[in-house]
């Protein structure tokens, strides 16, 4: 007799040894050590695989955000609504002063950074260009993005005078470090806007169209000739993190006048928010794939148990046990095969995933330029959250009990006579 049926016939009422149907589940696992563990392994191979991968995503996109926002955009920006929509001078957030103090005062907010905004053209002799002309606080700057530490050569702002280019846009009008730069531009009364300034540094982002365009000058001189008072374009703010961001948002679009739009991050950069979105899509498909493989393996696995252990079931109807019975021992034997697969799974991802959080991987020096493009760096770091760790367990939890309920259901039909006779 099996040890199921033995552990059954002992069973009588008030024996007190609580929960057969577990014990037996547990036994019955090593009564085949070799399916029990490739049954495990396939979990366990699914589970590592699909939290690993999902750390490495959850890095990445960690990196991409705060590298997009930290290069500059900030994670949060506050315009005149209607600046959005034409981006005229003339739109403009009035009594930034004050407004920028209420900001610095929010809670979880780091840093501000006030913005002038135009357009204008840059003269250096005969050669004339475009230019997109920022005036900025340095200071400020310094504290909310990095975009003004990428000085490819001589410095970065400091008097009234000094203007910063983009490297592309002093080539293109033959500008070196000690040059004048002429600008003309229309000021806020439609009036014509002039400014010389000395090139002190030339700025390289590594974004060719920000580095075509782009001239940085101190914001009081610029406020001064285009005809600004205590008034600028945008306010960059810095967050004490990205994942704050949002709930930040929320804050300052109730406490701050009507007329002005606070936007978080996603709204400024939407083409990085919709490409992690299609990779997170790409990611589950994946993931998804992985998973049903390995289930359709349990499904497998447990369509042999249950026609190999035909008897021992036929043996156990026969001296009376209940067909909930013996499925819900299966259902035992499916739970503690996934617990095993699931434990050896997540050890292994989070001791991977703990190991290339503090020495990464290294992308090599052909993929550098590809992922200075998409805000990455040269390295791929993976981190530990709570979708990676209770995803991939939780779906083979109850894709193993589905894959061992299905065969199981057989034993509801069966007969202990046919069972017995091996039929």
């Amino acid at each position: 007799m099996s040890e199921a049926a033995l552990d059954h016939a002992s069973a009588e009422p008030g024996s007190g040894r609580g929960m057969p149907s577990i014990r037996i589940g547990w036994r019955n696992l090593w009564r085949n050590r070799r399916r029990t563990w490739l049954t495990a392994g396939g979990i366990a191979f699914s589970v590592f695989l699909v939290a690993s991968f999902m750390a490495l995503q959850v890095g990445q996109y960690d990196v991409m955000m705060e590298n997009a926002t930290a290069l500059m955009s900030g994670h949060v920006q506050i315009q005149n609504p209607e600046y959005l929509d034409d981006a005229r001078f003339e739109d403009t957030i009035e009594d930034a002063g004050a407004l920028i103090d209420r900001i610095r005062a929010t809670p979880g907010v780091l840093s501000v950074a006030p913005r002038v905004e135009t357009f204008a053209l840059a003269s250096v002799g005969e050669r004339s260009f475009g230019a997109q002309l920022l005036g900025i606080d340095i200071a400020a700057e310094l504290e909310t993005v990095r975009f003004v530490k990428m000085i490819r050569e001589g410095r970065t702002l400091e008097g009234p005078d000094d203007a910063v280019l983009g490297a592309t846009l002093a080539r293109n009008l033959g500008a070196a470090i000690g040059d004048e730069v002429v600008i003309l531009g229309s000021g806020r009364e439609g009036g014509v806007a002039a400014m010389v300034l000395n090139v002190v540094g030339l700025l390289e982002t590594g974004m060719a169209d920000l580095d075509r365009v782009l001239m940085l000058a101190p914001i009081e001189p610029v406020r001064a000739a285009f005809g600004l008072g205590d008034e600028v374009h945008s306010l960059i703010i810095r967050a004490e993190d990205v994942a704050r961001a949002p709930s930040l948002v929320r804050t300052l679009s109730e406490e701050l006048p009507d007329s002005l739009e606070v936007r978080n991050w996603d709204r400024v950069l939407p083409e990085l928010k919709q490409g992690i979105e299609v990779d997170r899509i790409g990611g589950r498909i994946m993931y998804g794939i992985i998973m049903a493989l390995v289930v359709f393996s349990v499904v497998n696995s447990f369509i042999m148990t249950v026609f190999e252990r035909t008897r021992e079931f036929g043996m156990l109807r026969a001296i009376g046990m209940r067909p909930l019975r013996i499925i819900l021992m299966l259902q035992w034997e499916a739970f503690f095969v996934c617990l095993i697969g699931v434990a050896i799974g997540l050890t292994l991802a989070v001791g991977l995933t703990l190991w290339l959080m503090e020495v990464g991987i290294y992308l090599g020096e052909a993929m550098q330029d590809y992922a200075r493009q998409f805000y990455m760096p040269d390295r791929m770091y993976p981190a530990l959250s709570l979708e990676a760790l209770m995803v991939s367990p939780l779906v083979m939890f109850i894709g193993t009990q589905l894959a061992a309920l299905l065969p199981a259901l057989r034993i509801r039909s069966l007969k202990p006579v046919d069972a017995l006779r091996g039929e």
